[in-house]
């Protein structure tokens, strides 16, 4: 049986040696072996020919007997054995038939949630790929202001195509807005993902059978069980209508009723118009800064603690509340992890443009006392 590995080996001369060894003690083959660099040292993924009666959790043991750690281990097909670059060649064919399959392209040629530096770089290169195959084909245009009253309702994943073509009409600069990278094409799969979010919900904008508008509710919890990251995203020809005011308050009650105390928002700093949505729903909120962006927490019950900063760093995975192929997953392809370092970040000073003040604990309370 074919599996594909994926661990750290120890940072010692002779860590691959070992391994080595240790598969070959147990008449394991190993058939190929690929060495990334990562931010914490070497990724090396093998693939290795087995015995019957071998599992999983066999292989992760045996590679902790041998010092490696973060190991993941899964069963794979004889295909994984071709040459790398022929198989993204042929992934690139694909394409050119379907620019929509390139998650599930992703998927087959990585196949581990966990990407190293050097396959985001490829997954990137992909997704660009297919976005410029996809705007060949011709958008056809939605409804604007005028033709119908917006109704805001939860989404179900019967939703995933009017979302795909509401994400084709927005322009790049809403797109970057929302989900922080390009994405110049939502697949399906993730429009799936984002209109019925695991352990959280999605708030869609109709005007008749056409979505002009969405915003999402999903659960993050590295920042606790009890925390949601949530986004938004407004057609261009519809914003400026208060329609994502409307769609963020209806997602924060949602949020709510599912046990959030606490959302956050991860905004671009020159995004005035979604900084002024967020001070508009007119709650408890603090504003800090995070790397680039802004991390906006709003308080959605007295016992919440969103104004605390003593929470260890996590990784921001932009899988959250946006697409993932993960969880984002699905996270967005091409978009490289970064840390909240909560506890060491100092209170935002008021964003230009806006009418709150920001506190000594840096509470941001818009025109409140």
């Amino acid at each position: 049986m074919l599996w594909k590995i994926r661990t750290e080996l120890a940072d010692r001369p002779g860590a691959l040696a070992e391994l080595a060894a240790r598969c070959g003690a147990d008449d394991i083959n190993i058939l190929s072996l690929e060495v990334f660099t990562a931010e914490t040292g070497a990724v090396d993924e093998l693939v290795v020919s087995t015995g019957v009666g071998w599992t999983a959790d066999d292989l992760s043991a045996l590679a902790a007997e041998a010092g490696c750690v973060r190991t993941t281990v899964r069963p794979c097909q004889a295909d994984v054995l071709s040459d790398g670059p022929t198989r993204y060649l042929r992934a690139v064919l694909r394409l050119i038939d379907d620019p929509l399959s390139v998650d599930e392209e992703l998927g087959n040629l990585q196949g581990f949630d966990e990407y190293t530096p050097a396959e985001w770089a490829r997954a990137d290169v992909l997704v660009e790929i297919a976005g410029r195959l996809a705007g060949r084909f011709e958008t056809p245009a939605g409804p604007r202001p005028g033709s119908g009253v917006p109704e805001l309702r939860i989404a179900t994943v019967e939703d995933a195509d009017a979302v795909v073509a509401m994400h084709d009409r927005c322009s790049y600069e809403s797109r970057t807005r929302r989900y922080h990278v390009p994405m110049p094409k939502l697949t399906a799969r993730t429009a799936r993902h984002l209109s019925a979010p695991a352990g959280g919900v999605s708030i869609v904008a109709c005007v008749d059978d056409a979505v002009i508008g969405m915003a999402t509710a999903a659960p993050w919890e590295e920042l606790g069980s009890t925390t949601m990251e949530v986004a938004v995203l407004v057609e261009d020809g519809w914003q400026g209508q208060g329609l994502g005011l409307r769609l963020l308050r209806q997602v924060v009650a949602e949020a709510r009723a599912l046990g959030a105390d606490r959302v956050v928002c991860m905004v671009q700093p020159e995004n005035h118009a979604m900084l002024r949505t967020l001070e508009r729903l007119r709650m408890r909120s603090r504003v800090i800064r995070d790397g680039d962006n802004l991390m906006v927490s709003v308080a959605l019950s007295d016992r919440s603690l969103s104004h605390a900063v003593d929470r260890p760093p996590v990784p921001y995975r932009q899988e959250s509340a946006t697409p993932t192929h993960r969880s984002q997953p699905l996270r967005a392809a091409g978009q490289p992890s970064r840390e909240h370092a909560l506890a060491a970040l100092s209170a935002l000073h008021p964003v230009a443009g806006r009418a709150g003040t920001a506190d000594r604990d840096g509470a941001d309370r818009g025109d409140r006392p």
